[in-house]
C-alpha cells in the first residue's frame, strides 16, 4: 500500500513539475508575443509619422541651339550654360549659332502635413549653376460658416508663387514650353514672391460653386529680402466648371504696388519722346498691372485639345534698358527705376493630345510691348522695341516619370531706323531639347 501511495505522489510530482515547466514556457512566448506586439505598434507609429512627409521633384536635363545675327551682333539668350548668349571666344567669331547645355531644373520638394488641414512646404532648385531656394511656406485651411465661402478658407505665409494670372501657377513639370512667356519672365522674375495670402473658395451645389478668390500682401522684389518694408497687392479671382468631357475656366488678376527710385530724374513719354523732370530722391511710383486669363479644354475622339490665354498690360517703373521688375534692392543710385512705361503683353497656348500614343503636339504665341506709347521709327532704345514668339513642338511621355521635349521658337522684333542693331529683325530663334524625370 506505501509503495502504491509513494507511485501516486511521484507521479503528482512529475505532473506538477511538468505543468509548471509548461505554464513558464507558456508565459515566456505570451512574454515575447507582447514585446513583439510593442515593437510593431512602435514601428506602425513611425511610418504614420513618415507619411506626413512627402518628398517629390523634378530634375530637366536639357540642349539649346540658338542662332546668332553676324550682322546685327546680336543673337538668342539661353537659359543653361555658363554664357547665355553668343561669344565669339568659345563660339568662333564667324559663326552663325551656338550651343548651351545643363540642368535647368533639379527640383526636390519636402511637404510635411502635421494635421490634415495645414502643411508645410521646402522646395529646392538644384542645378550645375548652384542651390537655390524656391518654395518655403506654411498654409492653413479652416472651415468657414460664410454663407458665401464655406468650402475652404486657407491662408499661406513665406515664399510661394504670386497669384496672378494662369501661367506663374502652371508648374514646369507640367507646362508644354520649355520657359514661360516673356512678358510674365520680365514682370514676375523667379514667379515667386515673399509674402502672405488668403484664399477663399465657394460652396459646392450653388451658383457660386467654382469661384474662387486668392489675394495676398508681399514684398515686391520677388524672393530676395525684403528691402523697404513696402507690401504690394496681388489679386486673382476665378471661376471653373466642368460640363461633361467639357472644361473651361475664366480669371482676372489686379497687381498694385511700387517701386523705388533711386533718383532725381523721372522719365515719362511725352509727343512720343521721353521726357525727364527733377523729382525728389528715393520717391516711390506706381506699379500697376491688370490680367485676364482663359482656359478650355474638350475631350473628343481627336483626343483631348487644351486652348489657354492670357494677356495683361499697365504701368511699370523701370531702368533705362529693360522693362523688367526689380529682383532686390531698388536703391542703387547706379541703376534707378526711373522710366515709367506703359506696357502690354499675353500669350495663347494650343495642346493637343494625340489619342492612343504617348504624342502631344504644341503651339504658342505669345508677345510683349513693353511700351505702347511709341512704335517704328520713334523708337530709340532697344528696351521699347516690340516682340513676339512663334513656338511649336512635341512632348513624348516615355513613361509616368519619363518625358521627352522637343521645342522650336521663332522669335520677331519690332525694327527702328534709329537703332541701327534693329533696323531688321534679328536672327535669333531658338530650339530646345529636353529630357525630364519627374519622381
Amino acid at each position: 500500500m506505501r509503495k502504491n501511495l509513494k507511485t501516486v505522489f511521484a507521479v503528482g510530482l512529475l505532473s506538477s513539475v511538468a505543468l509548471f515547466a509548461q505554464a513558464q514556457e507558456v508565459e515566456t512566448e505570451k512574454t515575447a508575443f507582447e514585446k513583439m506586439q510593442e515593437q510593431i505598434d512602435a514601428n506602425a507609429s513611425k511610418i504614420k509619422s513618415l507619411q506626413k512627409l512627402k518628398v517629390s521633384g523634378y530634375i530637366q536635363a536639357q540642349a539649346e541651339f540658338g542662332q546668332y545675327d553676324t550682322v546685327a551682333k546680336a543673337g538668342a539668350s539661353t537659359k543653361t550654360g555658363n554664357v547665355t548668349k553668343f561669344d565669339p571666344k568659345i563660339d568662333g567669331a564667324d559663326a552663325d549659332n551656338f550651343v548651351r547645355y545643363g540642368i535647368r531644373r533639379g527640383r526636390i520638394k519636402f511637404d510635411y502635413a502635421a494635421t490634415a488641414n495645414s502643411n508645410a512646404v521646402f522646395q529646392l532648385d538644384i542645378t550645375d549653376g548652384g542651390i537655390g531656394v524656391k518654395d518655403v511656406y506654411y498654409q492653413l485651411f479652416v472651415p468657414s460658416k460664410n454663407p458665401l465661402f464655406d468650402r475652404v478658407v486657407g491662408f499661406k505665409f513665406g515664399i510661394f508663387n504670386r497669384p496672378f494670372g494662369d501661367e506663374i501657377s502652371y508648374s514646369s513639370s507640367h507646362r508644354e514650353s520649355p520657359e514661360r512667356s516673356q512678358v510674365f519672365q520680365k514682370l514676375f522674375p523667379d514667379e515667386r514672391d515673399l509674402g502672405a495670402s488668403i484664399l477663399l473658395a465657394a460652396p459646392q451645389n450653388t451658383m457660386f460653386t467654382g469661384l474662387k478668390l486668392d489675394a495676398g500682401l508681399f514684398s515686391g522684389n520677388g524672393i530676395r529680402k525684403d528691402d523697404n518694408g513696402k507690401l504690394d497687392f496681388i489679386g486673382h479671382l476665378k471661376y471653373d466648371n466642368k460640363v461633361n468631357d467639357f472644361t473651361y475656366g475664366v480669371g482676372v488678376s489686379y497687381y498694385n504696388g511700387s517701386v523705388n527710385n533711386a533718383s532725381t530724374e523721372w522719365f515719362t513719354m511725352e509727343n512720343s519722346v521721353w521726357t525727364p523732370k527733377t523729382v525728389e530722391a528715393n520717391k516711390r511710383n506706381k506699379r500697376e498691372y491688370y490680367g485676364l486669363d482663359a482656359q478650355i479644354s474638350v475631350k473628343t475622339a481627336a483626343g483631348i485639345t487644351n486652348v489657354r490665354g492670357e494677356m495683361l498690360g499697365g504701368t511699370q517703373p523701370s531702368v533705362e534698358g529693360d522693362i523688367a521688375s526689380p529682383k532686390g534692392n531698388s536703391y542703387d543710385a547706379a541703376a534707378p527705376f526711373k522710366y515709367n512705361r506703359k506696357f502690354k503683353g499675353g500669350h495663347v497656348y494650343f495642346v493637343q493630345d494625340i489619342p492612343k500614343t504617348p504624342l502631344t503636339f504644341v503651339f504658342k504665341y505669345s508677345y510683349l510691348d513693353p511700351n505702347t506709347q511709341i512704335s517704328g521709327n520713334t523708337v530709340t532704345n532697344k528696351a521699347d522695341l516690340n516682340m513676339s514668339t512663334f513656338g511649336f513642338g512635341g512632348l513624348w511621355n516615355i513613361s509616368s516619370a519619363v518625358r521627352l521635349q522637343a521645342f522650336y521658337e521663332i522669335n520677331k522684333n519690332e525694327t527702328s531706323d534709329k537703332i541701327a542693331q534693329y533696323k531688321e529683325d534679328v536672327r535669333d530663334n531658338l530650339f530646345t531639347l529636353r529630357l525630364q524625370y519627374k519622381f
